[in-house]
C-alpha cells in the first residue's frame, strides 16, 4: 500500500538517483498501481511534445488543486490555453529586459548587506532575494512586512504539505487533524488571504502608470474581449509567487553552493565578470556573460531544483515497446534525467563547458529543466534572467565559501533546494 511513497518521503533525491540505473522506464509504487518514470529523453519527448495530446496532467496536479488553485501548473485544454495566451505579454523578451534592473538592484542591496568573514545561510539569503524580486515585479512597490512575513512563513510550510499530499497513497492523512494539518491548513489560508488582499487593493486603487504584472494580468484580455476573474488572477499569482520564488531560491542556492565547492569554475566566473562589468547590469551587458549563463544552466542540470510531475495516460498508448491501458500514470523528474551518465558524462561533476557550442549536442527531452511542450514553464526567460542576475551581482563582489565540514543535503517539496547552506562571506 505504502510502496516507494516511504523512500521518496525520507530520501527522495538519493531514491530518485537510482533509478538512472534502469532504461527506457521503470515501475514505481505510490500506491496499490504502479506509476511508471520515464527514463530515457526520448519518451520524455514523446509524452510532453509529440503525442501530448494523449495525455492529461496526472495525479499529482490534480491534488496541488488545494494549493494553487487552477493556475497554468495545474489547468489544462482550451483554459489552459487561454490563460497562457493572456500571460505570454507579461513574459515577453522587452518586458523581461525591464526587470533586469529591479533585479540587480535588489541583488546589490542582498550583497551590500554583507561583512567579510560573515557566515550567512545561503538557502535563506536567496529565498528573501527571490521573494523580493518576485513581489517587486509582480507588484511594483515593496510589501508590507505583515504580508511579507505571511507569505514568507506559508510557502515552505504548504509546500512541504503539497509534497507529502502528492505522495499520499491513501490520500487519507490530510484529512486527519493532526497538528502538522492544522498548521499546513492555517499557513494555506494565510498565503490565500495575502494574495487576495493585494488584488483588492489594487482594484481599489489602480495605478495605470504602472505595468508590473498584476497590472497586466488585470487588464489582460482574451480574444473576445474576456478578463480574469478575481479567483484566476488570485489563482495566477499565488502559481507565479511558487514558481518564482521557491524555484529561482533553489536554483541559485545549489548554484553558489557548487561554486564553493569548484574553486576552478569560481576562478574563471569571476574572470569573466572582472573582465565584462564595467557599469551597471543591463541586458546587453548579461549578453556578454557566456560563461556565468553556462554556469547556470549547469547548475539547472545537477541541481535542477524543480520535483517531479505526471502525466496520465487518456487512452491506451505505447511507450518504450509497452502497451498501457488508458488511466496509466507516468512520472518524470529533471534530476533523474540530468543525472543520467548515458546523456551527461560523469554526471555528479560541475562541469560548465560540457555547454560549450562545440560539445556534443544533448538529445531531446534528456535537459528540460522548465519542462517542455505546451506546458514548459512560461517563466523560463525570467528565472533564467534573474539567476545570471543575481550570479553576476553577488560573485563580482563576494566569494562564498564553504564550511568545513558542513554537510549538505537536499530537501523535496514540491520543488528541490539544499537545506540550511552556511557559507562564510569573503571579499574578492
Amino acid at each position: 500500500m505504502i510502496g516507494h511513497a516511504l523512500q521518496l518521503w525520507r530520501r527522495p533525491l538519493e531514491f530518485l538517483d537510482t533509478l538512472t540505473a534502469y532504461d527506457p522506464l521503470v515501475a514505481v509504487h505510490l500506491g496499490p498501481r504502479p506509476s511508471y518514470v520515464l527514463i530515457n529523453p526520448g519518451l520524455v519527448q514523446q509524452v510532453l511534445v509529440t503525442d501530448a495530446a494523449r495525455y492529461a496532467k496526472g495525479r499529482s496536479f490534480e491534488k496541488l488543486h488545494d494549493y494553487l488553485g487552477q493556475g497554468l501548473a495545474t489547468s489544462e485544454g482550451p483554459f489552459h490555453l487561454r490563460q497562457r495566451r493572456m500571460m505570454q505579454p507579461a513574459f515577453h523578451h522587452g518586458q523581461i529586459a525591464h526587470y533586469v534592473d529591479i533585479m540587480a538592484r535588489l541583488a546589490a542591496q542582498r550583497a551590500a548587506s554583507w561583512r567579510p568573514g560573515q557566515i550567512v545561510d545561503v538557502t535563506h539569503e536567496m529565498h528573501d532575494l527571490s521573494l523580493a524580486v518576485v513581489t517587486s515585479t509582480l507588484f511594483s512597490t515593496a510589501l508590507d512586512e505583515g504580508l511579507v512575513a505571511d507569505i514568507r512563513h506559508a510557502m515552505p510550510v504548504v509546500l512541504r504539505g503539497a509534497y507529502t499530499r502528492v505522495l499520499d497513497p491513501t490520500n487519507l492523512w490530510h484529512k486527519i487533524p493532526t497538528p502538522g494539518n492544522r498548521h499546513l491548513a492555517d499557513a494555506n489560508r494565510r498565503l490565500h488571504t495575502a494574495i487576495d488582499r493585494l488584488i483588492r487593493t489594487r482594484r481599489e486603487k489602480p495605478q495605470a502608470e504602472q505595468q508590473d504584472l498584476l497590472s497586466m494580468l488585470l487588464q489582460a484580455q482574451d480574444g473576445d474581449g474576456g478578463t480574469m476573474t478575481d479567483q484566476q488572477v488570485h489563482d495566477e499569482l499565488i502559481t507565479l509567487l511558487v514558481a518564482g520564488t521557491e524555484t529561482a531560491a533553489g536554483g541559485l542556492a545549489w548554484l553558489f553552493h557548487e561554486l564553493g565547492q569548484n574553486p576552478a569554475v569560481d576562478r574563471a566566473l569571476q574572470r569573466e565578470l572582472r573582465d565584462t562589468l564595467t557599469g551597471a547590469l543591463t541586458p546587453d551587458v548579461l549578453s556578454r556573460l557566456p560563461y556565468t549563463r553556462r554556469v547556470v544552466d549547469e547548475a539547472l542540470r545537477m541541481r535542477n531544483p524543480g520535483g517531479m510531475t505526471t502525466r496520465r495516460a487518456m487512452a491506451e498508448v505505447e511507450l518504450g515497446g509497452h502497451h498501457f491501458p488508458g488511466g496509466t500514470e507516468f512520472i518524470f523528474s529533471a534530476w533523474v534525467l540530468h543525472r543520467n551518465p548515458r546523456y551527461f558524462p560523469d554526471p555528479v561533476r560541475f562541469d560548465p563547458d560540457r555547454w560549450l557550442p562545440d560539445r556534443p549536442p544533448v538529445p531531446r527531452g534528456a535537459f528540460i529543466p522548465f519542462g517542455a511542450g505546451s506546458h514548459m514553464c512560461i517563466g523560463e526567460s525570467y528565472a533564467r534572467t534573474e539567476m545570471t542576475t543575481v550570479v553576476a551581482a553577488v560573485a563580482s563582489r563576494w566569494r562564498l565559501e564553504p564550511l568545513p565540514g558542513a554537510e549538505v543535503r537536499g530537501i523535496m517539496t514540491s520543488t528541490n533546494s539544499p537545506g540550511k547552506l552556511l557559507m562564510r562571506v569573503q571579499e574578492r
